[in-house]
């Protein structure tokens, strides 16, 4: 079900492939680039409103997260006193690099949990084996993250922690 906005002749052409006359109007428009701005830098300014836009809907999802997922919050909040603590001993670098792509690396995995839990919820609001399958095998990730980041913080933090406390 395709309106063509601007009458482009590959949406007529679709139209007559699929054995309807071109003038045949359907039910969904397509909004082609361009077409809510008429300004000579129209693909610059639609590229900023979707990025902008982008940039919103995560946003919502970060807040979502944040609302309704307790486990996001204690690893946030871990990760938070991960990185004061790596502040406080002065790490390298390279550490630095290391602690936060393991605490950005759980946060994703949670998140994409999430959002793959929320999905198949959706297409299966029953109980089904497969649907509880691809929820625990999601869990499972998450619960791989946490602990190979346990053990990323030992080897990052802790000689530097065990050399500052043993003073």
């Amino acid at each position: 079900m395709l309106i063509d906005t601007r009458r482009d002749e590959r949406v007529g052409d679709l139209h007559e492939k699929r054995g309807r006359p071109a003038e045949q109007k359907e039910a969904f428009a397509i909004y082609l680039p361009g077409d809510a701005v008429d300004r000579e830098d129209a693909g610059v300014a639609h590229t900023t409103s979707v990025l902008l836009r982008s940039f919103g809907y995560a946003f919502e999802g970060v807040a979502y997260i944040l609302r309704t997922q307790r486990n996001a919050r204690i690893e946030i909040a871990v990760g938070i006193a991960a990185v004061l603590i790596a502040a406080w001993l002065g790490i390298t670098n390279v550490e630095w690099a290391v602690l936060l792509l393991t605490i950005a690396f759980v946060l994703g995995l949670e998140w994409i949990n999430t959002a793959l839990e929320l999905a198949v919820s959706l297409a299966s609001p029953e109980r089904h084996p497969s649907a509880k399958a691809a929820k625990d095998v999601a869990a499972a990730c998450v619960l791989l993250g946490a602990i190979t980041s346990v053990v990323v913080g030992i080897l990052v933090l802790g000689p530097a922690l065990i050399s500052r406390l043993g003073r």
